[in-house]
Formats: C-alpha cells, sequence, structure tokens
C-alpha cells in the first residue's frame, strides 16, 4: 500500500503559541506527536496596535515557526495556493472574518483557532462563503478534544453541566470573548447546539466571592453554569450530570492538550467531515455575544435561532 502523503497545513497569523506548538507537534508528518500532517508555510499576520498580546509576540512567533523549517509568506492567499489545509491561528478574533474571506475562495479545509468570531452575524457570513465554495470548516476548543474531557462523555443524555476555569480578558475581547469561550465550547460540546438565554451574574457574593457566573438554558431545561476568576489559572475542572449519574474531569493547559485536536483536524481532513456541527459553532458563538450583553445589561438575554 502506498503510504498517505501528510497534509500540508498552511498558518495564517502567528501571533499565537499555538503557531510554534502546532509546528512542533505535527514535525514532519511522520515524526511527530501527531502523524498525518507537516506545516510548510505561513503568514504573519498584522498586529493591532491596541492587542498587546500580539503586538509584542507575533515577531518572534515567526522567528520560531521560521526556524522550525516554515516558509514565510507575503499574504495569505500565497500560502493557500501552496498548502493543503489552512490553520488561522491568530490571536486575535477580530481578524478571524477577514483572515477567512481571504482564503475562502481556494476551497481548502480552513480550521480556525478557538475564537471562531466576535459576532453571530460574522460567523454566519463566514459559514455562508464556505458552503459557497465548498470549504471545510473546522473549529473548537482543544479543551473540547482533550481525552479527559471525552471521557467525562461518556452517559448522557446530559441535564447539567458546571464548570470553573480562567476568565481572563484582553483589548477588544471583553466578558467571555478570550478565555470564556473555551468554557462555553465545552458546555455547547455536551449539551448541543440550541440554547435558549443567557444570565451573568459577575462578583457574586458568597463561595464564588468576586467570580463571574454565567448560566445558560435551553428549553427544556437543560442547564449549564460557568465560574471563573479574571486571575490565569492552568486548570479547566468540570461536571456533567445525567440521569444515570455523574462523571468530573480537570484539563490542564499545555502543549498535550492541543494533541487532540491536531488528531482530530487531520481526521476530519481525511474523510471530509467538519470536527465540529456548524450549528454548535453559532451557538458558541451567539453565547459569548449574548453573555456580554447580559453583563452590560444586568438581566437574562435571549438567543437567536442558529
Amino acid at each position: 500500500m502506498t503510504p498517505v502523503a501528510p497534509i500540508r497545513f498552511g498558518l495564517i497569523g502567528v501571533d499565537s503559541p499555538h503557531a510554534p506548538s502546532f509546528t512542533r507537534l505535527f514535525g514532519n508528518g511522520s515524526d511527530g506527536v501527531v502523524p498525518g500532517g507537516t506545516v510548510t508555510h505561513a503568514w504573519k499576520g498584522e498586529s493591532a496596535s491596541d492587542f498587546p498580546l500580539s503586538r509584542d509576540r507575533i515577531d518572534g512567533f515567526a522567528d520560531e515557526v521560521s526556524g522550525l523549517g516554515v516558509t514565510l509568506c507575503d499574504s495569505p492567499e500565497e500560502v493557500a495556493a501552496a498548502c493543503d489545509a489552512l490553520l488561522i491561528v491568530s490571536s486575535d478574533a477580530r481578524t478571524h472574518p477577514r483572515y477567512f474571506e481571504r482564503v475562502v475562495r481556494f476551497g481548502k479545509p480552513v480550521y480556525v483557532d478557538t475564537r471562531f468570531a466576535p459576532t453571530l452575524a460574522e460567523a454566519r457570513t463566514m459559514l455562508a462563503q464556505a458552503q459557497a465554495s465548498g470549504t471545510l470548516v473546522l473549529a473548537g476548543s482543544p479543551k473540547r478534544f482533550t481525552p479527559e474531557f471525552q471521557a467525562a462523555l461518556t452517559g448522557g443524555p446530559y441535564h447539567s453541566v458546571s464548570l470553573d476555569g480562567p476568565l481572563p480578558t484582553q483589548p477588544g475581547h471583553p466578558g467571555l470573548a478570550w478565555y470564556g469561550v473555551h468554557l462555553v465550547d465545552l458546555a455547547v460540546a455536551a449539551l448541543g447546539a440550541g440554547p435558549e438565554t443567557v444570565t451573568v451574574d459577575a462578583g457574586r457574593p458568597g463561595p464564588t466571592d468576586g467570580a463571574t457566573t454565567v448560566t445558560v438554558r435551553w428549553g427544556d431545561g437543560r442547564e449549564v453554569a460557568m465560574t471563573g476568576e479574571a486571575a490565569w489559572s492552568p486548570f479547566t475542572i468540570g461536571r456533567i450530570e445525567s440521569e444515570g449519574g455523574c462523571s468530573e474531569f480537570s484539563i490542564e493547559a499545555g502543549p498535550p492538550m492541543l494533541v487532540g485536536l491536531l488528531e482530530g483536524i487531520v481526521n476530519s481532513i481525511r474523510s471530509g467531515t467538519p470536527n465540529v456541527p456548524l450549528r454548535e459553532i453559532l451557538s458558541i458563538v451567539a453565547i459569548v455575544e449574548a453573555a456580554n450583553r447580559s453583563l452590560e445589561a444586568g438581566r437574562p438575554v435571549p438567543l437567536s435561532p442558529n
């Protein structure tokens, strides 16, 4: 049997530690932790002056990726022409819609890292562009694909989920739009698309004093409670309950956490199927957007169907 050639991936925006981490984990397609893919080309991206994490890290990550043997290109279109699939890993989610628009016309699989789009309207536009060009859309927080979380999804159907993890923010990424999206992704992975309301309680008194609690409810009574503080922690813990019992999990952030995501991306491209249902992508973006509105308004916010 002829060996299957590794998928040639291209990075779009390298101002995130995922850029060098993905490159190292793939290796040359056969010697990496994740077989089946290799990063061959990258476009540095454009950093925003109001986003220090991008502005201050982009040059260093570009040098690091280049030092791993990746060819740096002058445009995302040049990367798309040279590769089999694309990884939009820019840390500034505000860039994702326009980066996506520049490469989606090539019709090649595109993974959009964790924070898919800042608004539901932009996410819908991106998926419509993908449908028009026949592009396979890949998405999702790496935490969704960890063995710890997947092992907790052994029962079901689930009726409630509680999640606790860090909720720091960054300029241009308020509320849940920066790190909170990881919790939202886990919530939707467990309970599915189509939640109906979101309520945010910031600075709740009692055992969670100083923490923010976000409650998401589905129309049939299912519910997720997400709690976290602005201080960074590498750990995300959760409890998933069903009529048959409950399961718990703990995830630690770090390069090993990325392995399941990359394995899933390779498998999805080989099979031509999304790694995250498109309705779930929209629900994740909708929850983040609604949570920020609830925080501003001080009341529950209904979600529009997706």
